[in-house]
C-alpha cells in the first residue's frame, strides 16, 4: 500500500501579500493575542461561536432562546412526574366507581388520590431504573442549559458591543446584514488569525461543516437508509433517533474520524489506514447499536409518553391532523442545497408545500373513497341522533361511554373526510409537479413525464409523508434503529472511510470541509447538467442530480457578493450566455424548443408568479404552429420587464430575519440577467413593459420577491438545458443500473497556468487521494436511475 500513500495537501485560502510565515498559516489553533482589544480575538472554537450568532439572531435573542431551554427543562419534569403520578397515587377503582366510598355519596378528587407516603412506598423496580435514568438524563440536560446560557451570553455581548446590534432590533436585520457585521469585525478584530477576511463561504462552512457531510453521503447513496420491505416494497426510513446516532458515529461522538469540530484524524488522512479504520469503526458501530439495544425500553417508554402529551390534545382538537403531511427527515438531506442555511430552506420548503399536498391529493383510491364515504355516512348518521338526544335531554351523556362514543364517531367522521377527493378539482399532475420542481429544485429525471402515475407518487410521498407517518416511525425508532446500526451501517464502514478519505479538503482559516461544499464544478460537476466541458470528475467523484450546479447557483444568488472560483465562474457565465442565446430566438419559430420558453411555461404555473409573469397580456402572438403543453396556459412572452429603479433603499421593518440573502441588492439569478442586458427589449418587439417589484414593506409572500422568483427560474431553467442535454451525453460517462464496474476516480492535477486570477477563498480542491486510489464496493455509492427516490 506504500504506492498509494497520498499527502494531505491544504487548499490555500491566504492573500498573496500575506507575510505570515508558513509554520504559522498551517496550524489551526486559535490563540490569544495579548494586544490589548476587545475579547473577540481568542475564538478558540470559530465553528461554535458562527453556529451560535446563527441560532441568536434566528431564535430571537437570548431571553427567548433561555425561556424555551428552561420550559424544556421543566417539560420533561412535568411528564416523568406526571406519569409516576398516575401510575401509583391514583385510586382507579374509586375513580371508575367500582369502589365506593364509605363516607359520602359523591366522589370527589381527593377520594381517588392516594396519600403521598402510600404512593412511593412500593415502586416498582422497573420504575426505579426508570426514574434514575430520567435523573441522569435531565442533570445532563440541566448542565447543558447551564453552559449554554453562558455561552450564550457571550454572544449577546457580541452582537451589542462589536455588531451593534440591539435585542429589540434584531427582527430588523436579515441574516445576510448580521454576515456583513461579522465579516467587518473579523477585519477589524481578527477572529480568525489565519485570514484578515472572511469570506461568506467561509462562514457557511464552519456553521455547516458536518451538515454538509451528511447531504453529501446521501446525495452519493452511501448511508444505507433504504430497505425492502415485504408486502411494502422499498420504504425509506430515517427517524431522528437514528439520525442522531449517525451524527455521533460520524461527528461528534467519542469514536467519530474528527478529533474535534474542524480537524478529521490524521489516520483518515491516509489510504494505507483505510482497512484497519473500517474495523475500528464497524466496531464502534456495533458497540452503540449495543448501547441502543439495552437502552431500548427506557428510549421506548419516553417515546410513547412524550408523543402522547404532545400530540394527544393536537389530535383531539384536529383529527384531521393525521391526514396533513410534512417532509421527512430523509427528504429534507435529500433536497438540501449545500452551504444552505436552515431559515433558507425551511422558506424553500414551505413554499413547495402548498402544490406538493395538492399533488398527492389528486392520487385518492377509488376503493378507498367508496369505504370512506360509507363510513362517514353511518358514524355522521349515528353521531347526529346522539347529539339530537343530547339537546333534547343533557342527561344522555350519563349514560355509561355515549360521550366516548361521540367522540369516536367525530373522529371517524373527521378522518374519513381526507379520503373523500374534492369534486372541483382539476387535476393537472404535470403542471403540479413542476410547480413542486421550481420551489424544491431536485427531482430524479424518471419523474419527469410520469408525473400521473402511482410509481411516482409513492416514491414522491417518501420525501412528503403523513404525519401519522412520521409518529409511528418515531415510536418504532427504539425497535429499529440499533438492528440498522448493527446489520446495514457496519456494512458501510470501508465505504465511509473512503468517503472522508476521498471527499475531504483542507481550508486555511476553515479547516477540513467536504470537498463537495467547495460547490467546484470542476472536481464534482456533472457532464449532465451543463458541466461538459467544465468539469473533469468521474462518475464516482460527481455529484448526483445537479447537486453541485444548483448549490452553486442557489449560494451566489443569496450572497451575491461571493466570487466563485474561476471554473465555477464559467459555468454560470455559461448559463446566462445560453438565456440571451434562447431569448432571441423568442420570436421565431424556434422559441417552443428553447430551455427558456419551457421555464416560463412552468413558473406562471406557480401561484402568485403568475400575477408577476402573466399579468400582461399576449402583445405579440408566437408564430403559427407552436402549441403549448397540456394543461398549462398559452404562452406569454414578456416583451420587456423592468425592474423597479433602486433610487432609494426601501425601509423594511420587521419579520425580516428570516428572509433569504440580501433584501435591498438586484438579483443575480438568469432572469435579472436577461433583462440586465437588454436582450428583454432586443429580441421581442412591443412597447409593452412588466413591473418586477421588489420586496416591499411587511411582505414575504412570493409574488413580492423578486429574487425567489430568480432562483426558481433559474432552477427550471436548468433543469430544462439538463434535459435537453442528457441524450446528447456520450455513453461512456453514463452509469448503466446493470453496470457493475464504476470508474475509479481520476483526481485532475492543477497546473501551475491554472493559478491565475483566483478568488482567493476558492481555490480549486486539492483532493486527498490519486488516481489509483482504491475504492471499496463503488457502485454502492453511486446513485444510479432505479435507485433514486
Amino acid at each position: 500500500m506504500e504506492h498509494l500513500e497520498t499527502g494531505y495537501r491544504r487548499l490555500e485560502t491566504f492573500h498573496d501579500d500575506d507575510d505570515s510565515p508558513p509554520d504559522e498559516r498551517n496550524v489551526l489553533d486559535h490563540h490569544v493575542p495579548d494586544n490589548g482589544k476587545a475579547p473577540w480575538n481568542h475564538i478558540e472554537n470559530l465553528d461554535e461561536f458562527f453556529t451560535r450568532i446563527y441560532q441568536y439572531h434566528q431564535k430571537h435573542g437570548y431571553a427567548c432562546m433561555m425561556l424555551s431551554q428552561i420550559l424544556e427543562l421543566v417539560q420533561f419534569i412535568f411528564i416523568v412526574m406526571f406519569s409516576l403520578f398516575m401510575l401509583q397515587c391514583v385510586n382507579y377503582p374509586v375513580l371508575f366507581g367500582e369502589k365506593v366510598n364509605g363516607l359520602h355519596n359523591k366522589t370527589t378528587i381527593s377520594d381517588t388520590i392516594e396519600p403521598l407516603n402510600q404512593c412511593f412506598s412500593h415502586l416498582d423496580p422497573v420504575l426505579v431504573i426508570s426514574l434514575i435514568i430520567a435523573i441522569i438524563f435531565w442533570l445532563h440536560r440541566f448542565t447543558r442549559v447551564v453552559y449554554n446560557a453562558l455561552k450564550y451570553w457571550e454572544i449577546r455581548s457580541f452582537f451589542l458591543t462589536a455588531l451593534k446590534i440591539q435585542t429589540d432590533d434584531l427582527p430588523n436585520h436579515t441574516w445576510h446584514s448580521v454576515l456583513q457585521r461579522v465579516q467587518r469585525v473579523q477585519i477589524e478584530q481578527r477572529m480568525c488569525i489565519h485570514k484578515e477576511d472572511l469570506t461568506e463561504l467561509d462562514i457557511y462552512h464552519r456553521i455547516l461543516r458536518f451538515k454538509n457531510y451528511m447531504v453529501a453521503m446521501v446525495n452519493k447513496s452511501l448511508l444505507p437508509l433504504k430497505f425492502r420491505v415485504p408486502f411494502l416494497g422499498e420504504v425509506v426510513y430515517l427517524s431522528n433517533g437514528l439520525k442522531y446516532n449517525l451524527e455521533i458515529i460520524l461527528f461528534w461522538g467519542p469514536w467519530a474520524p474528527f478529533k474535534n469540530y474542524w480537524h478529521l484524524r490524521e489516520e483518515f488522512k491516509r489510504s494505507s489506514n483505510r482497512e484497519k479504520l473500517a474495523e475500528e469503526l464497524s466496531k464502534h458501530i456495533l458497540w452503540i447499536g449495543i448501547a441502543n439495544f439495552v437502552l431500548c425500553p427506557f428510549i421506548l417508554l419516553w417515546q410513547v409518553l412524550y408523543s402522547f402529551f404532545h400530540y394527544a390534545d393536537l389530535i383531539k382538537r384536529d383529527p384531521a391532523l393525521l391526514g396533513a403531511r410534512k417532509w421527512s427527515s430523509y427528504g429534507r438531506l435529500y433536497l438540501r442545497h449545500f452551504n444552505e442555511l436552515d431559515h433558507e430552506y425551511q422558506a424553500r420548503l414551505n413554499r413547495g408545500y402548498k402544490p406538493a399536498t395538492k399533488y398527492l391529493n389528486a392520487f385518492m383510491s377509488s376503493i378507498l373513497t367508496v369505504i370512506a364515504q360509507n363510513l362517514a355516512f353511518f358514524a355522521g348518521s349515528i353521531l347526529a341522533v346522539l347529539i339530537i338526544l343530547t339537546v333534547y335531554d343533557e342527561d344522555v351523556l350519563t349514560v355509561e361511554h355515549v360521550l366516548t362514543l361521540m367522540t369516536l364517531l367525530g373522529l371517524v367522521v373527521t378522518v374519513c373526510r381526507t379520503f373523500i377527493p374534492d369534486e372541483n378539482m382539476i387535476w393537472c399532475p404535470e403542471t403540479l409537479i413542476q410547480s413542486i420542481l421550481a420551489q424544491i429544485h431536485y427531482m430524479p429525471d424518471n419523474w419527469k413525464g410520469n408525473a400521473h402515475t402511482s410509481r411516482v407518487r409513492n416514491e414522491f410521498s417518501q420525501l412528503f409523508q403523513y404525519k401519522f407517518v412520521y409518529y409511528l416511525e418515531e415510536l418504532v425508532s427504539p425497535i429499529v434503529t440499533p438492528f440498522i446500526l448493527c446489520f446495514s451501517v457496519r456494512k458501510r464502514a470501508l465505504d465511509i472511510v473512503d468517503f472522508y478519505h476521498n471527499f475531504t479538503v483542507d481550508v486555511v482559516g476553515v479547516g477540513d470541509v467536504c470537498s463537495f461544499a467547495e460547490m467546484d464544478v470542476r472536481r464534482h460537476g456533472n457532464a449532465k447538467w451543463m458541466s461538459e466541458g467544465k468539469t473533469e470528475s468521474s462518475q464516482y467523484q460527481q455529484a448526483e442530480d445537479g447537486k453541485t450546479e444548483l448549490s452553486l447557483m442557489h449560494f451566489t444568488m443569496t450572497n451575491p457578493k461571493w466570487k466563485p472560483p474561476q471554473q465555477s465562474s464559467k459555468f454560470i457565465g455559461a448559463l446566462k450566455d445560453q438565456a440571451h442565446q434562447d431569448m432571441q430566438l423568442m420570436s421565431t419559430l424556434d422559441a417552443q424548443n428553447t430551455a427558456l420558453a419551457t421555464s416560463i411555461h412552468s413558473i406562471t404555473s406557480i401561484e402568485g408568479y403568475n400575477s408577476i409573469l402573466s399579468s400582461l397580456a399576449v402583445q405579440q402572438q408566437l408564430p403559427a404552429g407552436v402549441q403549448t403543453p397540456l394543461g398549462q396556459p398559452p404562452i406569454s412572452f414578456f416583451p420587456s420587464v423592468r425592474i423597479a429603479q433602486p433610487g432609494a433603499k426601501p425601509k423594511v421593518k420587521g419579520g425580516i430575519s428570516a428572509i433569504e440573502g440580501p433584501i435591498s441588492e438586484e438579483s443575480s439569478g438568469l432572469l435579472s440577467s436577461i433583462q440586465s442586458t437588454g436582450h428583454l427589449q432586443g429580441s421581442i418587439g412591443g412597447s409593452g413593459s412588466l413591473q418586477i417589484p421588489q420586496p416591499t414593506a411587511g411582505t414575504s409572500s412570493a409574488s413580492d420577491n423578486f429574487q425567489t422568483l430568480d432562483m426558481n427560474f433559474s432552477a427550471m431553467y436548468m433543469h430544462q438545458l439538463h434535459d435537453r442535454n442528457i441524450t446528447s451525453i456520450p455513453e461512456s460517462r453514463v452509469l448503466s443500473p446493470n453496470t457493475s464496474q464504476v470508474q475509479k476516480p481520476n483526481w485532475f492535477q492543477q497546473d501551475d497556468s491554472d493559478k491565475t486570477d483566483e478568488s482567493e477563498d476558492m481555490t480549486p480542491a486539492k483532493p486527498l487521494t490519486t488516481s489509483n486510489e482504491p475504492i471499496a464496493n463503488e457502485n454502492l455509492l453511486v446513485n444510479t436511475q432505479d435507485e433514486k427516490v
